[in-house]
């Protein structure tokens, strides 16, 4: 049926309901509101921090903004010793003490640190543990008993073994919790040592890992464990190196400082 045959009246008709359709769709239209938030109004109330400093609320909630106090961690903080006695989020420790210890020195003290910092191993002292052994012309010397002036095995320049002189020793204080590597080598020997004391081949110990390398052998096992004494000890002789034998081991110094 073509449009010519349609009635004025019936065209009307079809107009009047396509004007009333988009009429309903404009209408519909513009009832659609899209909601937009207030705005938060916090009241204007200001809280006194422990430094004498002010903090006002803020945020969604209005809640007060914490003091510097509590956002600055109180690293330099001194604690007892006790569980409790730091701040909600930070552990209380014992430091690490002086590089170099004298026998009537206290104890080293306590300070707050960072929960997640705090359950980490300790990395101080750097030294060799009680039970070491020294290599000397005289034979085996325990490390507590080397004196300035003794003669320990060491390496040359060229990697040879050489007699050298102790120049100098020192012990640090050790904290509970400070930890060792206990490195075993494929042929059965074995060292206990702090994790940043220095190798003979430019590595620290703590680096060392199973199926190295090392001295002649292979790593068997190296694990940390914790330390069972309050000192660690080291010492320096007059060699090129500063390399001596630990339990067999050949190891760097962490006294030695190369010109």
């Amino acid at each position: 049926m073509s449009f010519k045959k349609l009635s004025p009246l019936v065209i009307t008709f079809i107009v009047l309901a396509i004007l009333l359709v988009a009429g309903m769709i404009i209408f519909v239209a513009k009832k659609i509101v899209v909601p937009i938030a207030s705005p938060v109004a916090c009241t204007m109330e200001a809280k006194q921090c422990p430094d004498g400093s002010y903090v006002g609320r803020t945020g969604p909630n209005c809640e007060f903004a914490a003091c510097p106090s509590q956002v600055s961690p109180p690293i330099s903080l001194d604690c007892s010793g006790s569980g409790d006695s730091c701040p909600s989020g930070y552990t209380c420790i014992q430091k690490c003490g002086p590089p170099v210890a004298r026998e009537n020195d206290p104890p080293p003290g306590y300070y707050c640190e960072l929960n997640e910092i705090a359950n980490k191993p300790i990395m101080c002292p750097i030294c060799l543990a009680s039970n070491t052994n020294i290599s000397t012309p005289d034979g085996k010397a325990n490390i507590k008993d080397i004196k300035v002036g003794m003669s320990v095995w060491s390496v040359n320049a060229v990697g040879e073994q050489v007699a050298s002189k102790v120049i100098y020793i020192s012990h640090s204080d050790a904290p509970k919790t400070h930890k060792v590597v206990h490195m075993i080598l494929s042929d059965s020997r074995e060292v206990w040592v702090s994790q940043n004391h220095p190798t003979a081949n430019g590595l620290l110990v703590g680096d060392l890992r199973f199926g190295d390398k090392y001295d002649g052998a292979t790593i068997r096992s190296v694990n940390i464990e914790s330390y069972w004494d309050n000192k660690t000890y080291d010492l320096l002789s007059d060699s090129e190196t500063g390399f001596y034998w630990a339990n067999d081991i050949l190891l760097g110094s962490t006294l030695f400082l190369p010109f």
